[in-house]
């Protein structure tokens, strides 16, 4: 898989500033440092409310938290 720009907008140009979408990574070294890698330079991220919150979930995740328990 390729990271950055992917050229396409899944919700549209939301601001005249947008970029597009974007493919990232999630991992943790072996000191347990989370990274993201967006594969090129941002200045901001939007993401759909479900996104979100699987985004929190995940970095949650790759910092070691067992459970997680959301009330929406």
């Amino acid at each position: 898989m390729k990271l950055g720009a992917t050229g396409k907008f899944p919700d549209g140009k939301l601001r005249p500033d947008d970029e597009g979408g974007l493919t990232a990574a999630v991992a943790v070294d072996k000191n347990g440092m989370v990274f993201i890698d967006f594969g090129k330079s941002i200045t901001w991220l939007a993401l759909p409310k479900e996104d979100a919150i699987a985004l929190a979930k995940l970095l949650l995740e790759k910092a070691g938290v067992k459970t997680i328990t959301l009330e929406m």
